[in-house]
C-alpha cells in the first residue's frame, strides 16, 4: 500500500477544495493555519484554498447568525425560554444592537471565545440580516487573508522551506496544530476569571 503524504494531495482538485470548505466550517482557526503551512511550503497555490477557507468560514458564520435570526425568536416564545428572555428584552437589546452591534458582529470573526455567542446575539437582535451578512463576509475575508498571506509571505523565507523540504509531512501537520493549541492556552491564560464575592461572615 503506498504511503500517504500531505504533499501528495492535488490541492487544486476541486474535492479537496470542499473538502477544505467543510473542514473550515467544522474548526476555522486551525484549517486555515494548515493551509496556510501548504501554501508556505509551496503545496498548495493561495488563491483557489484562500477561496476555499473564505467559502467555510462564511457559512459556519452564516450558520449561526441566520439560525438565531430565524429561529431564535421562536424558540424565545416558547416555554420555558420565554420565561428566561422577554419581549421587552428583545426590544432593549434591539435598541443597544441598533447603536453598535455591527461593530460587535464584525469583531466576532477574531475573537475566538465570543465569535459564536457574539454571532447568536447579533443574529437574534438585528432586523437586518443582508447588511450582517456582508459584515460576516468582509470580516472573513481578512480573516482568511491574514492566514493566507502571512503564510504565503511566511514561505518565500529560505529558512522556511528548507525547513519544510527537509520535514516534509511531518512539518505540514505539527507546525499548524503546535501554533494552534498554543493559541488555545494562550487564550485559557488571558481568559478573565469571575471574581470570587465571598459571604460576610455574621457573628450571632
Amino acid at each position: 500500500m503506498p504511503e500517504f503524504s500531505i504533499e501528495s494531495i492535488d490541492f487544486d482538485s476541486p474535492w479537496v477544495l470542499l473538502a477544505i470548505v467543510v473542514a473550515t466550517v467544522v474548526h476555522d482557526d486551525l484549517t486555515c493555519l494548515v493551509v496556510g503551512s501548504a501554501v508556505a511550503a509551496g503545496e498548495a497555490a493561495p488563491v483557489p484554498v484562500a477561496c476555499a477557507c473564505l467559502a467555510g468560514t462564511w457559512t459556519g458564520d452564516l450558520a449561526w447568525f441566520l439560525s438565531a435570526h430565524f429561529v431564535g425568536p421562536r424558540l424565545l416564545a416558547i416555554w420555558p425560554f420565554r420565561l428566561v428572555v422577554s419581549e421587552a428584552d428583545l426590544e432593549s437589546g434591539r435598541a443597544r444592537f441598533a447603536r453598535m452591534g455591527g461593530r460587535a458582529l464584525f469583531a466576532s470573526r477574531f475573537l475566538p471565545v465570543l465569535r459564536t455567542p457574539l454571532q447568536v446575539a447579533s443574529g437574534l437582535l438585528t432586523q437586518r440580516v443582508l447588511p450582517g451578512c456582508a459584515l460576516l463576509m468582509l470580516a472573513g475575508m481578512i480573516y482568511v487573508s491574514l492566514f493566507i498571506g502571512a503564510a504565503a509571505t511566511v514561505g518565500r523565507l529560505d529558512t522556511v522551506r528548507n525547513f519544510y523540504q527537509q520535514y516534509g509531512t511531518v512539518a505540514l501537520v505539527t507546525v499548524p496544530i503546535v501554533i494552534w493549541g498554543s493559541m488555545a492556552v494562550l487564550r485559557l491564560v488571558l481568559k478573565p476569571q469571575s471574581p470570587e464575592h465571598p459571604q460576610d461572615e455574621h457573628a450571632g
